[in-house]
């Protein structure tokens, strides 16, 4: 089952072993935060507006109510086990709360370089899964070291909200949900705006790059040979639009709310597109939104790879910087390029199970909100 903190699991190890060091985030003094709201608000007023502007601001700073208000933020960032006074309240505006669709207004991307090692698409794509893999296990074991600017650690709290992570649309303000990472080990696959499922633990063992390569080419073989509904568009639309269609798919069918709980609680995302770009805008394009139908723009991971090879990643703003997954980008790349990645096996165990589709029932009414959505993503 989701949850809407991290698992207690991850918080463990030498990646967390600097968390209780961390100084709190402060609450500067209203002498220092009514000038600083002057400095921005000045730009964009007229000069009458903005002497109006501070006059009323120089009132609040004397006034009962600013020393009342501030005395309040002191006494929340006081509260025990409160690290950052101002986390739920800027996580909800700045993110869960804002209504424009994820993708482009929040989502960022990375362009891979090429892989001169591995022209085939499904072989660059497991050697992707394998290498995001070893960073997951690193993380589920918390052996991650922190990371560092210099010799001051930072904060590692946004790794829960990397791997088994997805934001899910609600009204008036979005929630994140994290899910045990050891009992959820497999990856959605995306090609032809069709999802699959990817154990990649078969007897207690990993699959190797031959076997996950194998297992993408059946998906590939399968969704090009079928066409579905494009219900992943859906999750590029306004994200009160999205949240009324989130009701309106899951209730549609008891199967619709398996399928989005096997989606939402899989390790990462891996999308197999069937497009070819080539230069900087196409691939950027590409890997910034695609066709809106080949992604689940929710998910906080999103590895892209392309039928030339052409590779990118897809992040999903809302609960992680760039930073950590920066740093997950690094290693994967490192891990390829430099052929330093673990493949494994070069034998295909014969008794794999084939990847399972993941099916929605989409009645009318969901086709009609398909539609419209795609209609206002083309826009």
């Amino acid at each position: 089952m989701p949850s809407s903190q991290p698992q207690k699991t991850t918080s463990v190890g030498k990646l967390f072993e600097f968390q209780s060091q961390l100084p709190k985030l402060p609450v500067p003094a209203l002498s220092e935060t009514l000038p600083k709201y002057l400095s921005t608000v000045e730009p964009l007023l007229s000069k009458d507006e903005f002497a109006q502007t501070k006059k009323l601001v120089e009132k609040f700073g004397q006034s009962s109510q600013g020393q009342e208000l501030q005395r309040r933020l002191e006494a929340r960032a006081a509260e025990p086990g409160r690290a950052n006074w101002l986390e739920e309240w800027w996580n909800d505006l700045s993110y869960m709360g804002y209504r424009d669709p994820v993708t482009p207004y929040v989502s960022y991307f990375y362009t891979y370089k090429d892989d001169k090692l591995r022209r085939k698409p499904t072989q660059r794509a497991a050697a992707i899964v394998r290498a995001a893999w070893a960073f997951r296990a690193q993380v589920a074991s918390g052996e991650l070291a922190p990371e560092m600017a210099r010799t001051t650690p930072l904060c590692s709290y946004s790794y829960n909200y990397m791997f088994n992570a997805t934001r899910i649309p609600k009204r008036p303000s979005d929630i994140e949900a994290t899910y045990d990472l050891s009992a959820n080990q497999h990856i959605t696959v995306a090609r032809n705006n069709q999802f699959f499922t990817l154990e990649l633990v078969h007897d207690g063992q990993l699959l190797s790059a031959a076997e996950i390569e194998s297992q993408l080419d059946r998906v590939v073989e399968r969704a090009d040979s079928t066409a579905a509904v494009p219900v992943g568009v859906l999750t590029s639309d306004n994200r009160d639009l999205w949240a009324d269609n989130y009701e309106l798919l899951a209730q549609a069918s008891p199967q619709n709310a398996q399928t989005l709980e096997k989606l939402q609680s899989s390790a990462f995302l891996l999308c197999l597109d069937d497009t070819k770009p080539v230069t900087r805008e196409e691939c950027h394009r590409t890997y910034w939104h695609g066709n809106g139908s080949n992604r689940w723009f929710d998910k906080s991971l999103q590895f892209i790879v392309c039928d030339n090879a052409k590779a990118g990643f897809l992040g999903e703003h809302s609960s992680m910087d760039g930073t950590p997954t920066c740093r997950l980008n690094d290693y994967v790349l490192d891990q390829t390029l430099n052929n330093k990645v673990d493949l494994g096996s070069t034998n295909v165990r014969a008794d794999l199970s084939e990847p399972e589709a993941l099916r929605f029932v989409t009645p009318p009414t969901v086709v009609r909100a398909i539609e419209q959505a795609a209609g206002r993503f083309s826009k």
